[in-house]
């Protein structure tokens, strides 16, 4: 018999008092690689001892064999209701794919049909799922049983609680405590620029797929994707979550074309062709694998130690499912790194922030905790990306953090990109020149100065005036990007000068 962990056992106690307080319909948030499976598998052994029946719904086949391996362990024998396997309706425990079962009820009278099973208990895996009408249709059959599911991410597609069917939610445990229990991989984070999706239309509480992907699939944005791969990624095995077919497509082509082993799944990939591409990845074949709207559930691949969200998203609950993909141990696995591309981190914050969850229908189902004042404010590495909190220097490269104003310098608000600000002439392009002159004629003329300001600043910082035909007569540019915080730091070293200064004269 296998051995929970304390917070597994915690979790049975607090579904037990919920029955026994006559509350019937529960769902247990758990993150992803917490062991839903085992405390599923203790309830079953239960009740089995009290000669109970019960029927345990998934969505995906792969699950199905994951799940009856638990049950074995527990030394329990269970029917399997799926296509393409042979039922056996007799044995006290069902497991079956939510799509055979659905379709086999409809046949006949539900109650009247060989595949209606009279369970007491039903147990449902990814229970964010049971709000949709394959769901419904078959929890409505078990209005008067115990009805447990169990998720990451209790909420529904559009973010509100789940109240349509749970009276009760058992929160076990969040992402922090399990990774300092040393139950799940510590995670570090890495940002790009976010992208720009005012003009991306929403429905249903996520982006239009359509537009977002044409947004998203650019050969630049694609490149770049590759690109901090190849220098951050440290060659782990890698998952990428794309926005459509066409994108998966075309980043794992990109990989491929800069020698990295990748290959591309979606939802037409047969099983058969799903699982020799997790085999080339376990066996080292494969580094990374690009898909679309198949792993954001049901992947245990513990040797996955980076995620890459190159998608944005609006939604949390698909953000913290793609993400706990790399989250599960492995001896050797030190962390999981995880490469934003799509500006998640920004919307959703980090994997370890405290969740409270609701079940109130008509209010977004979860909300953070706020952070107490003292604690430390996560900052952004200038020169590697990375996002970290509670250190003067980036952790990874030891960069060492400099303050560019409290908006620049925090990323509670806004993700940027930032690079170093360098000081000296040859490390300039000329097109970085001509913007920056550009930025000094703008500021002159926002706030009216003398035309000589912008020269002599310019002077001030390379050492040299503008004299070179390709700088001279640079018209005024309002500054965006790297060249605007380049600004910001140009006019606060002048603006300090110029306290000394005065400060000196008295």
């Amino acid at each position: 018999m296998p051995e929970l962990r304390n917070y597994q056992d915690r979790a049975i106690i607090q579904l037990r008092d919920c029955v026994s307080n006559g509350l019937k319909k529960v769902i247990m948030a758990l993150p992803t690689g917490g062991g839903k499976s085992l405390i599923f598998g203790q309830i079953i052994s239960n009740a089995i001892d009290k000669e109970k029946t019960v029927l345990w719904l998934v969505h995906r086949r792969n699950l199905v064999y994951q799940m009856r391996d638990v049950l074995q362990e527990f030394g329990i024998d269970c029917g399997l209701i799926m296509a393409g396997n042979e039922s056996n309706t007799k044995l006290p425990v069902q497991l079956c794919t939510i799509q055979t079962l659905g379709r086999r009820l409809k046949l006949a009278d539900p109650f009247s049909n060989q595949f209606f099973i009279n369970a007491d208990i039903v147990l449902i895996d990814e229970g964010h799922r049971s709000i949709s009408k394959t769901y419904m249709d078959i929890i409505k059959l078990y209005q008067d049983k115990i009805i447990i599911a169990c998720t990451a991410t209790p909420m529904r597609a559009d973010g509100m609680g789940m109240g349509k069917v749970y009276e009760a939610i058992v929160d076990v445990s969040g992402v922090q405590e399990l990774i300092d229990q040393k139950y799940l991989s510590p995670v570090r984070y890495f940002a790009a620029k976010a992208p720009n999706l005012k003009d991306i239309k929403i429905a249903r509480g996520d982006y239009v797929v359509k537009e977002l992907g044409k947004k998203m699939n650019k050969t630049k944005l694609n490149g770049d994707i590759v690109e901090n791969w190849l220098k951050f990624g440290e060659n782990r095995q890698t998952i990428v979550f794309c926005v459509n077919v066409k994108h998966s497509i075309a980043i794992c082509e990109e990989f491929t074309k800069q020698g990295v082993s990748a290959e591309h799944l979606d939802a037409r990939s047969s099983d058969e062709k799903r699982d020799d591409v997790f085999q080339r990845m376990e066996d080292g074949d494969t580094k990374v694998i690009c898909n679309v709207g198949l792993y954001q559930e049901g992947l245990d691949v513990p040797a996955v130690s980076c995620i890459v969200m190159a998608r944005p998203t609006k939604s949390m609950g698909l953000w913290r499912q793609c993400c706990g993909r790399g989250l599960r141990i492995l001896p050797g696995k030190e962390d999981c790194f995880i490469f934003d591309h799509g500006g998640v981190i920004e919307e959703h914050g980090f994997l370890e922030d405290e969740i409270e969850w609701t079940l109130d229908g008509k209010k977004i189902a979860w909300k953070k905790k706020k952070r107490k004042k003292s604690e430390p404010k996560p900052a952004k590495c200038r020169v590697c990306g990375e996002i970290f909190m509670g250190l003067k220097t980036c952790p990874r490269c030891g960069t060492e953090l400099k303050k560019f104003g409290k908006k620049i310098e925090t990323v509670d608000a806004e993700l940027v990109e930032l690079k170093g600000v360098r000081k000296r002439n040859r490390e300039y392009s000329w097109d970085d020149k001509r913007k920056l002159m550009g930025a000094l004629q703008w500021h002159v003329e926002k706030k009216g100065y003398r035309n000589g300001w912008a020269a002599h600043t310019y002077k001030d910082f390379f050492g040299v005036w503008p004299n070179d035909k390709r700088v001279k007569d640079v018209a005024a540019i309002e500054p965006q990007g790297n060249i605007k915080n380049l600004l910001t730091h140009i006019l606060i070293k002048k603006a300090k000068q110029y306290q000394k200064k005065r400060a000196a004269n008295g």
